[in-house]
């Protein structure tokens, strides 16, 4: 997995009905035989950081991240947030440590968070955008118009001089 200008990029995963118990089961081994070399303790840790709802593991499915050959996204959202249950994870030598640290510092930055709340909040839909940018050229439109008028009015009143 690396981070960088803005995409995480994370290798493909297959979820099948064996996948459980087969990551419980390499945990186990790799936390009682190789405490201190948890890599995969550590890949899955950071997969269940990632999947915290079915629209999280919607999301990894339609950029091809998980193929999903499960009942469907609930159940993988079940797994990954369960599997940490009985396990400690070993902090002092996370092997992600690095890549999270990039992460939130890119997800703290204020501007960006700034964008991604009106992306998400206002922007969320393609009429959303579409009525933004009219509504825009609409006022553009508005201002330029009061100015011409502004200029002309004061272009006539300057050259013409009324006698009564």
């Amino acid at each position: 997995m690396e981070f960088t200008e803005g995409t995480l990029k994370i290798p493909p995963l297959n979820l099948e009905d064996v996948t459980e118990s087969f990551f419980r089961n390499l945990m186990v081994f790799k936390q009682f035989n190789y405490y201190f070399d948890s890599y995969i303790i550590d890949y899955i840790a950071l997969l269940h950081f990632l999947i915290n709802t079915p629209e999280d593991v919607e999301m990894l499915v339609e950029r091809g991240i998980i193929e999903n050959w499960l009942a469907n996204n609930e159940e993988v959202s079940n797994i990954f947030n369960s599997m940490f249950k009985q396990i400690k994870l070993a902090d002092s030598n996370f092997y992600y440590s690095t890549l999270c640290q990039k992460l939130n510092e890119y997800y703290y930055t204020p501007w960006r968070r700034q964008r991604a709340m009106l992306k998400q909040k206002y922007f969320n839909h393609p009429w959303a955008i579409i009525s933004f940018i009219y509504a825009t050229v609409l006022l553009l439109l508005t201002i330029i118009q009061v100015i011409c008028c502004v200029t002309s009015n004061v272009q006539n009143s300057s050259g013409s001089h009324l006698f009564l």
